[in-house]
């Protein structure tokens, strides 16, 4: 398939770099996420642009208020405001989205502690050497069974979540626990397809690393909003995942609280006989 790209981007790269390199706040200007890849999941026509600006500390407010001004200077913009995810964003007139979070200087080892699988691309670096220290400590890769057992935990406990809200029959709120009981599952497919599938942004494009088969799995067990297709997923995920656990442990020889696992799922059941789950 051939690669379409937008020229777009690239403009912004350069107008945006040529622009903070004259900021007397800015200190740095990091690219992240497919903008900056050259392999894996790049980016296409449809990808967005984050950017990681560097700013000092003290001076962060009277940057944030030059923002709109320069974002202005990029293109047309619809619109641009500071969400609660992504920082300051702004969409433009063909709907390309750019995201400039600012990073204070002081806080540059949490705000790029991801794995180095991760690739960031220095635009601006006045740090005096620190921001290339930073990138340098960033781990090589994660603490995979730690990371499999927090799942597991999250699991269970999202399960009681979405049974109980589904108890008390609030379905909507049962599909957003449940939603989650399925990003869990995701994750836990990914390592057991691959483990360094974790090591980029997880859950992302999962359709690209996933078998066919899990595919399929997932597509059969994620409910519209719908009383009976809830409940179905509630109970079929409940023996999905320790299956997929029991397949992890085996490849990969990690371990976890199964007794957690063992005595919720009982619980549960027990729920499910009695017709504690409404019909």
């Amino acid at each position: 398939m051939t690669r379409v790209l937008n020229p777009f981007p690239q403009q912004i790269i350069t107008s945006l770099t040529s622009i903070l390199q004259k900021n007397p706040y800015v200190l740095g200007l990091i690219l992240v996420g497919s903008q900056a890849r050259t392999s894996i999941y790049m980016d296409n026509e449809h990808s967005d642009m984050e950017a990681y600006i560097i700013v000092k500390d003290e001076k962060v407010k009277i940057f944030e208020k030059q923002l709109p001004e320069i974002v202005n200077r990029l293109g047309k913009v619809i619109f641009s405001y500071k969400n609660r995810w992504a920082g300051f964003s702004t969409v433009f007139d063909d709907l390309f989205r750019l995201e400039l979070p600012i990073a204070k200087q002081s806080e540059l080892s949490s705000v790029f502690s991801r794995p180095k699988t991760q690739t960031v691309k220095i635009l601006i670096d006045k740090t005096k050497g620190s921001l290339e220290q930073v990138l340098k400590k960033r781990p090589q890769s994660i603490d995979f069974q730690k990371f499999f057992q927090e799942i597991v935990l999250d699991f269970w406990y999202m399960t009681v979540v979405a049974v109980q809200y589904y108890q008390k029959r609030e379905i909507w709120n049962s599909r957003s626990a449940l939603q989650v009981l399925l990003s869990s599952l995701i994750k836990l497919m990914e390592l057991l397809q691959d483990k360094n599938i974790l090591l980029l942004e997880t859950n992302k494009r999962m359709e690209q690393f996933l078998s066919s088969e899990q595919i399929r799995l997932l597509q059969k067990i994620t409910p519209v909003y719908n009383k009976r297709q809830i409940k179905y997923s509630l109970k079929k995920i409940i023996e999905i995942f320790p299956q997929v656990c029991g397949e992890i442990t085996r490849k990969h020889h990690y371990s976890y609280r199964k007794e957690i696992e063992d005595e919720i799922k009982q619980k549960i059941n027990k729920l499910i006989k009695k017709g504690f789950l409404i019909n």
